[in-house]
């Protein structure tokens, strides 16, 4: 006979018989409207460590299973991970199953509704109604798709070979819970009726692909709807600060009680703004962005605030940056993200934007270092799929291509800029980016990879100049 503390530990599971939805593992069900659960619900990536009982985890796995499966085959199996150390070896794999006291390995029969991807589609419905049925006891969760090898996962909790891993689902109870959920696209943009009525948003990394409409479109969604706060890798703010101690004098000559202005060009989500801004104080810091609400918010970044400008559609309410206003603009990361008609008439406003003897600070991507056949490689097999994964400095949303330095040059001199200083960094990935970028690899392919980036650093130490990922550049209007 099983004692009381034996069946708080172990509730009963329903038995061995069909299920037909008169019983539940929790008793009485909380009383949670569907609307304001659905409206309420978070992506939760910080948990309190303190566990959840497993009655309260029995009943969001008894809320997933009730979802719709293909052919109603049902074909998932459900491991509900409370054991530390099997988590602590889970978090090894990857670092967001180390975020929650729980982790549900959602899992689907490999063989089973393949087509048109109806097991993935089986297993999503369950991940979503269990995430429902979190945030309607109280908890929170986080879907995770990123769990490293997945076929490693199915090994740590025992699956089977037939079972595929689909995704984990991080569960706990939130310590940080956000009161307001990211914007969504309104739904007039994404919903139609009988026929299409939108422009497609591209897939490719190719800027060429890319209509300035759409792309003004996209970024504006992204930014407002989450990404605005992100910041700057390491290594990529060691390499802003070096090429501006070099290239761009802290000080100015402007005259005594005026600040100089500073132009930052299409900032995207705003963090290098606010980065240059706090390097040189001594400058008044404006924007021009694609559309005002994005224009707006990286202006607000600045320290003190700007203000946003337009480029290349100002209107009545949203005017393009005075001629002959700015001592400096800068444009870091942007040209990769246009089309080579674009970048040409970007580099004819950036030179209008300038006084006579201002100078633009320019920073890119040379497709001659490492980064062009690391992306190359990526996009084939060897990383996530997707625009979003492209492997750029932040603040990148979009479409993004290396450039040859030859070419910059050339569009340079084109638009009537002087050059005036040159900078290249980082011929190979910094340490700190090598353990980024392998978090999730273990074992020797980890190590080698690590061991041949150290081995690669010390090869080519020299070689930044020219071989630099990061090329800074500065010119002067004449």
């Amino acid at each position: 006979m099983s004692s009381a503390a034996d069946n708080e530990a172990e509730p009963f599971r329903g038995g061995s018989g069909p299920d037909d939805g008169s019983w539940h593992p929790l008793d009485p069900l909380p009383q949670a409207g569907f609307w304001d659960v659905l409206y309420r619900r978070r992506s939760i990536r910080k948990f309190e460590s303190e566990p959840v009982p497993r009655q309260l985890i029995d009943q969001v796995l008894h809320a997933g299973i009730w979802a719709p499966s293909s052919c109603n085959y049902q074909m998932w199996d459900l491991v509900a991970v409370d054991d530390p150390a099997l988590n602590a070896a889970l978090a090894a794999l990857s670092a967001q199953m180390g975020n929650a006291p729980v982790n549900i390995v959602v899992a689907y029969g490999r063989d089973f509704s393949e087509e048109n991807f109806a097991n993935i589609q089986s297993a999503s419905a369950l991940i979503q109604n269990m995430s429902l049925a979190a945030e309607a006891l109280g908890l929170g969760t986080f879907w995770i798709t990123q769990t490293g090898d997945g076929d490693q996962v199915r090994q740590m909790v025992g699956l089977p070979h037939d079972r595929m891993v689909v995704a984990v689902l991080a569960l706990g109870y939130p310590k940080i819970r956000p009161k307001r959920g990211p914007k969504r696209r309104p739904l007039e943009q994404v919903t139609h009726y009988n026929h299409y009525s939108g422009k497609p948003i591209p897939s490719s990394i190719d800027p060429e692909v890319w209509d300035p409409e759409l792309l003004a479109i996209y970024q504006r969604a992204r930014v407002l709807n989450g990404l605005r706060h992100n910041k700057p890798r390491p290594w990529e703010r060691r390499a802003l600060e070096a090429a501006l101690d070099a290239l761009v004098p802290a000080e100015s000559t402007a005259p005594e009680g005026s600040k100089p202005r500073w132009l930052d060009v299409l900032p995207c989500t705003g963090i290098l703004t606010e980065a240059l801004s706090q390097k040189r104080r001594g400058y008044a810091f404006d924007v021009v962005e694609r559309t005002a609400e994005v224009a707006t918010w990286c202006a607000e970044r600045a320290f003190p605030k700007g203000q946003g400008f337009a480029w290349p559609h100002p209107s009545a309410n949203f005017r393009a940056p005075e001629p002959g206003t700015y001592d400096v603009v800068s444009c870091l990361f942007r040209l990769e993200g246009l089309r080579a008609a674009d970048r040409i008439e970007l580099w004819k406003a950036m030179h209008a934007w300038l006084k006579p003897g201002g100078l633009l600070f320019l920073g890119f991507v040379s497709d001659r270092s490492f980064h062009h056949w690391t992306e190359r490689m990526r996009a084939r097999r060897a990383g996530p799929k997707g625009v979003e994964y492209v492997l750029a400095p932040d603040p990148n949303v979009g479409p993004f291509r290396a450039l040859a330095p030859g070419q910059v040059e050339r569009e340079a001199q084109a638009a009537g800029l002087q050059s005036t200083g040159h900078l290249g960094l980082q011929a190979t990935p910094e340490p700190d980016e090598v353990e980024f970028r392998t978090r999730n690899f273990r074992g020797a392919k980890g190590k080698i990879l690590r061991s041949g980036a150290r081995f690669a650093g010390m090869a080519f130490s020299r070689a930044a100049k020219s071989r630099g990922r990061f090329q800074f550049r500065l010119y002067r209007k004449p």
